[in-house]
């Protein structure tokens, strides 16, 4: 079984939930309820839309510029941001998830699914202005970040959105950080880009996630070598691309115990939960429902839910 803090979170919200997200729903399966809860997996709010969406161009737009020490402006980034947000927006109206033979992987980053399509059938036009709005701000904000930029400049390697895996408690936690930065002198830093007004509490949580990540897994053939041995050493810098602020630190031995602690208390609730049983002899059934009603209204699964279990 795989973990990552996503889908604790998840586990937590709603086991069906979780459920429908991480072993029912299947992208090759011949079975029409799996293929569909794969499919119902892909919906995204908007605001989840635009936040995947300055990552997209972050990560494949700037990042591969700044490695390649390439010139790469803020109305470059934009004008991208633009064009994708229109692709996806249009893919997203047209909604067409469950036409026959159609594919998210064809689409590629051309590729986008909304709840409120699925749900509503339309798309609130002030929800997408603001979106555009805070797409600018957010890039915006980020050319402006100068020491975030030094840094990124000052690396000798940038890796960005690369899974890392290692084995904790029973299962194989997964961590995609944003952004791994390998200097020559010293330790790394990993960026997390946070697109929201809002503070979010266990953010701590999720970037000593990453270090713990970063220092176990199986390093990737093109990660630099020495590669880093202590997660207290690994530097994390969480950046608040609306609020233009930015949070530089090392995970303290303590934090690094209870982020432990986290990963193998939810780990040991999801296995208690599946029973030991194989995913093919689980059904929906077998989980319990969120405890309140909002959950539901945003649940990307609910009419499947509602409606009937897979078995």
């Amino acid at each position: 079984m795989r973990w990552s803090i996503s889908d604790s979170k998840t586990f937590k919200r709603c086991q069906r939930q979780w459920y429908y997200k991480t072993i029912a729903g299947n992208a090759i399966s011949k079975d029409a309820a799996r293929r569909e809860l794969y499919l119902l997996s892909k919906l995204q709010s908007i605001s989840a839309w635009r936040g995947q969406l300055v990552d997209s161009v972050i990560s494949e737009t700037v990042i591969p510029a700044v490695r390649q020490r390439r010139a790469i402006t803020l109305e470059n980034a934009k004008s991208v941001a633009r064009n994708l947000l229109s692709q996806q927006l249009a893919c997203a109206q047209r909604h067409e998830l469950f036409s026959a033979g159609f594919s998210p992987a064809a689409m590629g980053d051309k590729f986008a699914a909304l709840h409120c399509m699925e749900y509503g059938g339309s798309i609130a036009q002030s929800e997408v202005e603001i979106a555009k709005i805070e797409v600018e701000a957010a890039l915006r904000n980020f050319f402006q970040l100068t020491e975030v930029k030094d840094l990124m400049k000052r690396a000798k390697y940038l890796v960005a959105q690369r899974a890392l895996m290692f084995s904790a408690a029973g299962v194989t936690v997964r961590a995609v950080p944003d952004l791994i930065a390998f200097f020559p002198d010293r330790e790394p830093i990993i960026f997390d880009w946070k697109v929201h007004v809002f503070g979010i509490d266990e953010a701590w949580l999720q970037l000593a996630t990453y270090a713990l990540a970063l220092t176990r897994c199986k390093p990737h053939k093109d990660f630099p070598i020495p590669h880093p041995r202590e997660a207290t050493e690994v530097e994390l810098v969480e950046v608040q691309l609306l609020t233009n602020k930015v949070r530089r630190y090392k995970p303290t031995e303590e934090e690094l115990q209870r982020t432990e602690d986290h990963i193998a208390a939810t780990a040991t609730e999801m296995l208690l939960a599946t029973g030991g049983k194989k995913a093919t002899d689980l059904s929906a059934e077998d989980f319990a429902v969120a405890r309140f009603g909002n959950t539901c209204q945003s649940c990307a699964f609910k009419k499947v839910c509602w409606e009937r279990s897979v078995q």
